[in-house]
């Protein structure tokens, strides 16, 4: 095959695996990760505000990691509108075009040899590699300059290596680690003479990346206090069984990955001696960025996004390794070599795919065992491996983007919300958002912020004592309302720094009592202005907002009817009325009129209320039935739940007080 024609192919098949695997499930290309509207929001404070800051005249230095990612987000910011196009889409498509440069910069290693292809349909073939593309994260242009400045250092370009040098340290605060990695291989390794007379990088190129790195620590210094990035602190100082975790979580990218596995072709031809020096080097740069993502712990991200920076290392490694076997004498070499690599082509797209069977061949099962989730790294997530966490992913962004939207809509300016997940809602919301994990910006100025890179906790109790306007309990689903032990144990055992405190739980929970549960309706829209459907959201509300609906009820005309006033942000709800009698039984009506002694029916249910002014909505008008028994109705009473609530009397499960009516 041509070469020109197989770098096409990759170039293709990488972005159509980016586009395929970036579904949002109805055919469209989904927004970003959560995680990347962080990014986004300090790029449009710094924009239209002129400060980079999470909020407003806070000082939020370290509010992301990556200083040269906001600053693409921020020129995004500026150029989109004046465009017609969307932020979000050209961050992503920043992130696909490098992750097609680090394809088109891999084929140049060898740029003699249609073998030299093997490395960019490895890296094409990748599902961590194209979810890191279309994740609006940093991670596929990290990627990208890193392997560039790797090639400027084979072909000894001293002031390409050490330009794009010094943008890797921007794009990543571990990218530090790489460049030292290839100072390393300048060191101690031999100059590459595999196409043409070898050529050595200077040593005083190495001085524009560590220039970098310590002018980015005395900014950091003069604005935090603190020297080093919280990603490096957290390598220094790592929390318990963070190594452990990061070593299960480079086992499983390696295993659902598959390419990580090859590298044993490379490590073998290294011991025999056989393999070329760029081969050598890229092998120990892909140990070194695997081993600092390991000991930095799990990633939160789904696909195991944080060893994605190493793949084209690896790939390179292998391709290197796999030369060697067909270049040599033996055909059983060269045909088990093109068998593996088919193989592990194969192996790579199944992580592509969700649970399902191949065609006849019946796989679902074993696919399930396959990417069956382990511990997840973050909260409210199950977090499978594979697709299934990408699909999780784009499913979790859309709902906080609902959230944050209804919040930019329906709260009051100046309102504030704490929230383990700040992306979505910070961006979308423009309000007051407190990172409940302390990552965005920590409960104290002086606080260190934690790092991205790994599942963080907090001290929950702290946090809710900044006595927020709303708070985020869930961004999951929940069949039902619930109670204030129920967040409590769930912050405890998932977001608390302390849970084995004593007392913990029990404190957490008054600290909750200061809220009322809501249940909100969202809505999200498409890049085209179609709206992505209506469904229903948690939140908390404090109380001292004073915002719960009023009911009155009483009879008119033989008829029962109950009105809301004095409601101030949409939300769903369930109406509920009871009637008593002189006996003390109670009944409560349903929709058609008649009466239920289960007490569980609902007079109405999926009632979406608003703010109606001064003017009294009607709720309900109903006939006042006959007793069943002969009694005589001595008050009727109604009540606004959250839906779903059982009417046991739980704390969280009214949103109203009760309205009463006596006969």
């Amino acid at each position: 095959m041509n070469r020109l024609i197989a770098l096409f192919v990759a170039l293709a098949m990488l972005l159509a695996h980016a586009l395929a695997i970036h579904d949002d499930g109805a055919g469209r290309f989904a927004f970003p990760y959560d995680q990347a509207y962080a990014a986004l929001r300090l790029a449009r404070n710094l924009v239209y505000d002129g400060q980079l800051a999470w909020n407003p005249g806070s000082p939020a230095f370290e509010s992301y990691p990556s200083m040269l990612w906001v600053a693409v987000c921020a020129a995004a910011e500026r150029v989109g509108p004046a465009l017609g196009l969307s932020t979000n889409f050209l961050v992503q498509s920043a992130g696909i075009v490098c992750a097609l440069g680090a394809i088109t910069v891999l084929s140049r290693f060898r740029a003699d040899r249609t073998a030299s292809l093997i490395a960019p349909l490895f890296l094409a073939a990748s599902g961590a590699f194209a979810a890191a593309a279309a994740s609006g994260l940093e991670h596929a242009p990290f990627a990208c300059l890193a392997a560039a400045a790797f090639l400027a250092l084979e072909r000894g370009r001293s002031a390409w290596f050490g330009g794009l040098a010094a943008l890797s340290v921007l794009a990543h605060p571990l990218g530090i680690a790489l460049i030292l990695g290839m100072g390393a291989v300048r060191a101690f390794g031999r100059p590459n003479d595999d196409e043409g007379a070898p050529r050595v990088v200077q040593w005083t190129a190495f001085a524009a990346p560590i220039g970098t790195f310590a002018g980015v620590a005395l900014l950091r210094h003069a604005a935090t206090g603190f020297v080093l990035p919280p990603e490096i602190h957290a390598l220094l100082q790592p929390a318990p069984g963070q190594w452990r975790e990061g070593a299960a979580s480079l086992r499983d990218f390696a295993l659902v990955g598959v390419i990580p596995l090859l590298l044993v072709f490379p490590a073998a031809w290294l011991v025999l001696g056989s393999l070329s020096r760029t081969g050598a080097h890229a092998v120990f740069l892909a140990l070194v960025w695997l081993g600092v993502a390991a000991a930095a712990g799990r990633s939160p991200l789904p696909f195991h996004v944080a060893f994605a920076p190493a793949l084209p290392f690896v790939v390179l490694a292998v391709q290197e390794g796999m030369i060697v076997a067909l270049d040599g004498v033996s055909r059983l070499r060269r045909r088990v070599t093109l068998t593996v690599f088919g193989a592990a082509l194969l192996g790579a797209a199944l992580a592509s795919r969700t649970p399902a069977d191949l065609g006849p061949l019946p796989l679902q099962g074993l696919h399930e065992a396959w990417v069956r989730p382990r511990t997840p790294a973050q909260f409210d997530v199950e977090q499978p491996l594979g697709r299934g966490g990408l699909v999780e992913e784009i499913a979790l962004a859309r709902r906080l983007r609902k959230a944050g939207i209804y919040l930019r809509e329906e709260a009051e300016p100046g309102a504030a919300v704490l929230t383990p997940w700040p992306g979505s809602i910070g961006y979308l919301s423009r309000i007051t958002v407190h990172d409940l994990l302390a990552r965005t910006d920590p409960a104290d100025v002086n606080d260190r912020p934690n790092p991205w890179s790994r599942r963080v906790r907090a001290d929950v109790v702290r946090a809710l004592a900044r006595d927020t306007d709303f708070v985020v309990p869930f961004a999951a689903r929940r069949a039902e309302p619930p109670s204030p032990r129920d967040v409590a144990r769930a912050w405890l055992e998932g977001l608390d720094a302390y849970p084995h405190e004593a007392g913990r739980l029990e404190a957490i929970e008054r600290a909750l009592a200061a809220y009322e549960l809501v249940t909100v309706p969202i809505e999200d829209y498409t890049r085209e202005g179609e709206s992505l459907g209506r469904e229903s959201f948690l939140l908390l509300r404090n109380l001292r907002l004073g915002a719960r609906p009023e009911l009155a009820i009483r009879v008119e005309d033989d008829h029962l009817r109950v009105g809301l006033r004095r409601t101030r942000t949409p939300q769903l709800v369930e109406l509920e009325i009871r009637l008593h009698d002189d006996a003390e039984r109670a009944w409560t009506l349903r929709p058609t009129g008649e009466l239920d002694p289960t007490c569980r029916a609902r007079a109405r249910i999926g009632l979406l209320i608003y703010d109606s002014g001064t003017r009294e909505i009607e709720l309900c008008r109903v006939g006042l039935p006959a007793h069943p028994t002969g009694g005589r109705w001595m008050r009727a009473t109604a009540r606004l739940l959250n839906p779903g609530s059982a009417g046991a009397g739980g704390v969280w499960e009214a949103v109203s007080d009760r309205a009463t009516l006596q006969f």
